[in-house]
């Protein structure tokens, strides 16, 4: 069978929680009722918890693994080298959406791996998501070795995509039996059963070419996608219910979260005792204007499941890219990025005159998974204010990631400089809300880059 490779992780996985954490957990077993039985202060770390999980999923013990696994996220809630392991054995048991919730709350905690990526885009190609599959892939195409990239995208429904991919990667020197098959899968998705044909008989015997393209028609279908990726990595057909609720990210907010929460309860609390005591118009009035509680994590992280699921034509339309000047696709051939030297760059501005364009999106949830992807792999794009707008273009819905708070148009085209230069892709833009140096409003056309 094909010979996509989506382990989601390898190696053993590190973290640290002090037996405090694991000692509050057993307090709360209503919350875990039946994932942490025999928890106890002195039980075992979390750390060896997942070691055990890793290997008992090496092993192809994907229950034992996904019981450990869980056992170790109830453990130390915000580790995302535990969610990720937990994804991964969700994905193994065919456990496709209890799988992609996982793999979103440990990007949300700051797993930004290509491998996560991929697995998340398969979970959701599971559950006939392609669209948010296309925008998670295009996301971490940098990352993602083109043979896994091109097959994942066909899967996606975006399978001339995927042939073009996997086209350039055989150019480029990666003549290999998973490129080829891959290949001929992709054609075998897009209905291109000639070429599909042709490309098997490299690597399989004459005799087995009919069974394998019968195989392939036989989950050919949209519809199909939950028994394409369950086939593709060995992983049984179920029905699945998601993830237990006890383990959401959304039960345990970061500790800042929890000590800003407490501090505006405490004023608010304050405030209304103020208005009771001599009941004062003003004294209710400040009572009223106190911020409300910060939302959860997830809340304020919205759960992900994600540059973009459709036709290149609109995605230049949607980012407002004349053809001519589009930006030439990524090779797909390996190839070494030097580190830039990046200059230091002025604090951003509340209202700058410019913004960097990252790009455009079919989901919000997508958009907001890019802009942490860039900020994390771009120096210095994370300390600039993010700013995601919805546009409609052609009746189809996109939201554009941009970075703002440039005090002119010479920061943000070295700003975007230093994107390019790591492989990545950027438009300098005149922000239409913002402000130029001279005090004048910006101009609303695309700055020239």
């Amino acid at each position: 069978m094909t010979t996509l490779n989506a382990s989601p992780i390898q190696g053993p996985i590190h973290g640290k929680t002090s037996f405090r954490h694991l000692a509050r957990f057993c307090v709360t077993t209503a919350l875990a009722a039946g994932l942490l039985s025999g928890c106890a202060a002195g039980g075992p770390h979390p750390a060896k918890i997942a070691a055990s999980a890793q290997s008992e999923l090496g092993k192809g013990s994907t229950e034992k693994a996904i019981a450990l696994a869980e056992q170790a996220v109830l453990a130390d809630p915000r580790n995302a080298a535990y969610r990720t392991l937990l994804g991964s054995a969700y994905l193994r048991a065919g456990r496709f959406e209890a799988a992609r919730q996982a793999y979103d709350e440990a990007m949300q905690l700051g797993e930004d791996s290509g491998k996560a990526a991929l697995s998340l885009a398969l979970a959701n190609i599971a559950l006939g998501r392609g669209g948010d599959a296309a925008d998670t892939l295009n996301t971490y195409r940098d990352s993602i070795p083109a043979s896994d990239y091109g097959l994942a995208m066909a899967m996606a429904g975006q399978t001339q995509t995927g042939i073009a991919a996997l086209t350039d990667a055989l150019r480029h020197g990666e003549n290999t039996p998973k490129v080829r098959q891959n290949l001929a899968y992709a054609y075998a998705l897009d209905g291109s059963w000639r070429e599909a044909k042709l490309m098997t008989q490299q690597d399989l015997p004459a005799d087995k070419v009919n069974e394998r393209l019968q195989a392939w028609a036989g989950m050919a279908s949209p519809e199909d996608g939950r028994r394409r990726v369950a086939s593709l990595l060995g992983a049984p057909l179920r029905t699945d219910g998601g993830q237990p609720t006890a383990l959401a990210l959304a039960n345990f907010p970061a500790a800042s979260k929890l000590a800003d929460e407490a501090a505006a309860k405490a004023a608010d609390q304050s405030a209304e005792k103020a208005a009771d005591s001599d009941g004062s118009a003003l004294a209710k009035a400040a009572v009223a204007a106190l911020p409300a509680a910060p939302a959860s994590a997830a809340a304020q992280q919205p759960s992900l499941a994600d540059a973009s699921s459709v036709p290149a034509k609109a995605q230049l339309a949607a980012i407002d890219v004349p053809p001519s000047t589009a930006p030439a696709p990524a090779a797909s051939a390996p190839r070494m990025v030097s580190t830039p030297v990046v200059q230091a760059l002025p604090a951003p501005v509340d209202h700058g005159s410019h913004v960097v364009q990252l790009g455009a999106f079919s989901s919000a949830d997508g958009a907001q998974r890019a802009w942490r992807h860039f900020a994390a792999r771009h120096p210095g794009l994370g300390s600039y204010h993010s700013q995601i707008t919805q546009v409609t273009v052609k009746g189809h819905n996109f939201w554009r990631v941009q970075a703002a708070g440039f005090a002119g148009l010479a920061v943000a085209r070295q700003m975007c400089q230093s994107v390019k230069a790591q492989g990545g892709v950027c438009l300098v833009m005149a922000d239409p809300h913002g402000v130029t140096p001279q005090g004048r409003p910006a101009a609303t056309r695309m700055a020239q880059r």
